[in-house]
């Protein structure tokens, strides 16, 4: 009976989908199984009504889904929607039609890949063809029901006006309310009040304290229904909406509206336990503070913000690459860390400043590394690698279900059609499983401290987010050392700078107008450099002079006491990308640093203001974490030079250097390969060099890479994994292999950080694509210093000198360094070896008496760690 037996699977898979007894994620699966099992007798010829019936319920139960990738999930979802609109038509079967592109667009709401903006607009159109069926007359719950996520769908929407979007989403939520009244339709009125309040409170057009006022209103009348005992999820949200409202309100008197906020706020948080809603909690903590600082009252305020950071921290790995909600919500964390920064700062507490401003970047690394792929090194017992795989399995599954039950329960938009599907909207449950969840976070803790830190210390730091006290990082300073830390606000950048006789970090701050030029600055500096090279290079001098200015360089150095000789650099977002250490100087600057000199270089730059070096640093405590790295030895080299067999160069770099070490292991063009280099015995090498290219993703991190032969690629997750426990220094002499992300929501994410966590204290990079004449020259003269001179040091003095080399110089030392020129060479045509020599010596000898004066030579590379 093929029929029946289809028929009556599709009728099993709905049971799952409702049942109520049993796991959630597997009476999913069982509901998935049924319904493609149903398939395969309902075909699109055979049974083609059935088929789209069943794809449209297949497609629910993907959207639902626990198990597996959400995104790939809703993909599949999109999937089987879609398929059932190849039946179902506005002509043949209108409601179905209807209901399915209802249900595509709420789909298309929540997809993760592709383009959010193109997404949205899909959601639109097939909100806005349900409506071509779903009338306020023939169908007036649905119509409303979709009139509403329209509403949510304009209120998100990127393109367009924005101001026009949100009147759009007004007029439909206002549509929505002509169906939805308290009497008939309670709990979908309540809602739609909600995002008309939301609406309201983001309104352009019209007066802003009428809008207010309008969401007020609308707020106040959801509570109504929304009361803490019949929904007190909905019932926490719109307190907490409210309460913002009535901090930003304009009429009535302002210190009524801040206590009614903080009332609200308080309210919500009664229902927003840390430990069954950690996201709610921290939201509304934050808001709190945020009400705090109108009032003013600091103190409450640091105490609210300082409490929402513990619980941001505890909930760590929540925010998933990729995931849109979850970039919003890294971006929402993001301002509460500089809140509390700038709280710290109106209170002169310096020390708890800068505290928080590392915990902030320690958290973006761990939220980045929230992965299953990564893994401690060395001799970790297998029992212990297996509890870390089962406590991640496990702690990564309760998550998916909380977060399929919290959609379930908050969600204000989306309805899906088609199946009826009970929820459980108990907050005992909840709050049972979320304690569940708890306990397999402590287990988790207890093996990453007990069994994993004392063999692999630096795992830790991609695990869980600790800060480090000042007091270790002042001990970072010792031997006359001082390090200055950048810290970009919302309006203001900060300037930390901790020397070994400051007993709190002495702090610069920005004025508005030096921020704006700095962000305006950024876009020109990086416009030019994706889009016109020649521009970027003739414009980079006087580029870096103004950007010296903006950040009043003259003006911080003054803050550091003599001696000191050395300084370390620790960036803060897009400062990443900038060669810091080639800011031109005054001379007065220079004279401070060196005052029993008898001459001044006629141009100073920073790095030649200290003779011990200019260095960088990720974050202190990935500092503090690369100076506890023991690495005597110095004897094994493992190379790579020219995979992609493009940059010839390379290959002389890495000739000109093996006899530099007793013993290397050295690959080149087809040889270097991925296999060859995962097979190579990185964890005996003392130094790792890779004259290679390399790819930065900003959208995706984890994806950049090495270029290897057959363009095959090491990703930095991969890197990751590398053992480099026995390697003092990695030099990255390839293209762009320092750049870093430089979004708001993450920090410090590229290559060289990768190679760091994975064991080596020193990095040497270079930020973009260096002429190959000077790179070689460098690299030999760099390698030349390691032998009496520390990373640093030995960078900045091969800088300086290429700088000052003369055209009779160089002429003197490509002569030297001829018979390694042919035997380089020796196997090219004449005319691949004067594009890679003749040329830009030609170009230097004959217009230049400094032939690589200009920073685009010299200023690219940049020492990272100790």
């Amino acid at each position: 009976f093929p029929q029946d037996w289809a028929m009556t699977q599709n009728n099993l898979a709905i049971a799952y989908r409702n049942r109520i007894r049993g796991e959630k994620a597997e009476n999913i699966e069982r509901a998935i199984a049924s319904y493609t099992a149903a398939l395969t007798i309902y075909t699109d010829n055979a049974f083609p009504q059935d088929w789209a019936t069943t794809q449209n319920n297949l497609a629910n139960a993907y959207r639902n889904r626990i198990r597996g990738e959400k995104a790939e999930n809703i993909e599949l979802a999109i999937a089987s929607y879609t398929a059932a609109l190849t039946i179902y038509s506005p002509e043949t079967f209108p409601q179905d039609w209807a209901m399915t592109q209802n249900n595509l667009a709420t789909a298309y709401t929540y997809r993760i890949r592709g383009e959010k903006a193109e997404n949205i607009e899909v959601a639109i159109a097939s909100y806005t063809a349900a409506l071509t069926i779903y009338t306020d007359d023939a169908f007036p719950e649905k119509w409303a029901t979709t009139q509403n996520n329209l509403g949510v769908a304009y209120s998100d929407r990127i393109r367009g006006e924005k101001a026009e979007n949100i009147e759009v989403a007004i007029a439909s939520y206002t549509a929505a309310l002509t169906v939805y009244s308290p009497e008939a339709f309670p709990q979908d009125w309540a809602m739609t009040q909600n995002n008309l309040a939301i609406a309201y409170r983001n309104r352009i057009r019209g007066e802003k304290a009428e809008n207010i006022e309008r969401a007020i209103a609308s707020y106040t009348a959801a509570l109504t229904v929304y009361s803490p005992e019949a929904f007190p999820e909905k019932w926490a949200m719109t307190q907490n909406n409210l309460a913002n409202a009535y901090t930003y309100r304009i009429r009535g008197e302002k210190a009524q509206n801040i206590e009614l906020a903080i009332n609200c706020h308080k309210n919500a948080l009664k229902i927003r336990a840390r430990e069954a809603f950690p996201q709610n909690h921290a939201a509304t903590l934050f808001n709190l503070g945020l009400t705090y600082r109108e009032v003013p009252d600091l103190q409450l305020a640091y105490n609210t913000f300082s409490a929402a950071i513990d619980t941001v921290e505890f909930m760590r790995g929540e925010i998933h690459s990729g995931a849109q909600s979850k970039q919003k919500l890294a971006e929402e964390w993001n301002k509460l860390y500089r809140n509390i920064v700038e709280v710290c700062l109106e209170q002169k507490n310096y020390t708890a400043a800068i505290e928080y401003a590392e915990r902030s970047k320690a958290r973006n690394l761990v939220e980045l590394l929230a992965t299953r792929d990564l893994y401690p090194k060395g001799d970790i017992p297998e029992n212990v690698l297996n509890e870390l795989s089962r406590l991640r399995r496990e702690i990564d599954a309760e998550q998916r279900r909380l977060d399929y039950q919290q959609t379930n329960r908050d969600s204000n938009s989306g309805t899906i059609s088609g199946e009826r599907s009970l929820q459980i909207d108990r907050l005992q449950t909840t709050s049972r499983d979320s304690t569940h969840l708890t306990q397999l976070r402590q287990q988790l803790d207890e093996l990453l401290v007990r069994d994993i830190k004392p063999i692999d210390p630096d795992f830790l730091l991609t695990q869980e987010v600790k800060g480090i006290l000042y007091s270790d990082i002042q001990a970072l300073t010792a031997e006359n050392t001082a390090i200055v830390e950048w810290y970009i606000l919302g309006d203001k950048f900060l300037t930390f700078i901790i020397t070994p006789q400051s007993p709190t970090p002495t702090v610069w701050q920005s004025s508005t107008e030096d921020f704006e030029a700095l962000v305006n600055w950024d876009n020109e500096y990086q416009k030019d450099y994706k889009e016109i090279k020649t521009q970027w290079k003739q414009k980079l001098a006087s580029r870096l002079q103004n950007l010296a200015e903006i950040l009043h360089l003259d003006e911080i150095l003054k803050n550091i006491p003599q001696p000191c000789d050395r300084l370390i650099l620790i960036p803060h977002r897009f400062l990443h990308l900038f060669p810091l250490h080639a800011l031109p100087v005054s001379q007065e600057t220079w004279l401070q640093f060196n005052p029993n000199s008898d001459s001044s270089p006629p141009n100073p730059y920073l790095l030649d203001c200290f003779v011990g070096g200019v260095s960088y640093a990720p974050s202190c405590q990935l500092l503090q974490q690369a100076k506890q790295r023991q690495r005597p030895n110095f004897s094994h080299l493992f190379a790579i030079a020219n995979p992609t067999k493009d940059r010839y160069l390379l290959e002389l770099q890495a000739a000109n250097i093996r006899h530099k070490f007793k013993s290397n292991d050295f690959l080149a063009k087809d040889d270097a390969n991925k296999n060859a280099i995962l097979n190579a015995k990185l964890s005996f090498a003392n130094c790792a060099h890779f004259g290679c290219h390399g790819e930065f993703e900003p959208d995706s991190p984890l994806e950049s890479s090495l270029v290897f032969a057959n363009k095959e690629r090491l990703t930095l997750l991969e890197i990751l994994n590398l053992d480099l426990s026995q390697c003092r220094l990695v030099t990255l002499w390839a293209c762009e292999t320092g750049l870093t992300e430089s979004k708001t929501s993450d920090e410090y994410i590229g290559l060289p950080f990768g190679f760091l966590l994975a064991g080596s204290p020193s990095m040497v990079s270079t930020l973009w694509k260096v002429d190959e004449l000077a790179s070689t020259l460098l690299l030999i003269r760099f390698y030349e210093n390691l032998e009496t001179l520390s990373t640093v040091t030995a960078l900045n003095e091969a800088q300086q000198w290429l700088r000052n080399l003369t055209s009779e110089g160089l002429e003197a030392l490509l002569k030297c360094l001829k018979p390694q020129i042919d035997r380089t060479f020796k196997l090219l045509p004449k005319k691949e070896r004067t594009r890679f020599v003749n040329a830009p010596l030609d170009g230097a000898l004959n217009r230049k008496p400094f032939p690589f004066a200009e920073p685009h030579y010299w200023a690219g590379f940049t020492a990272i760690g100790v």
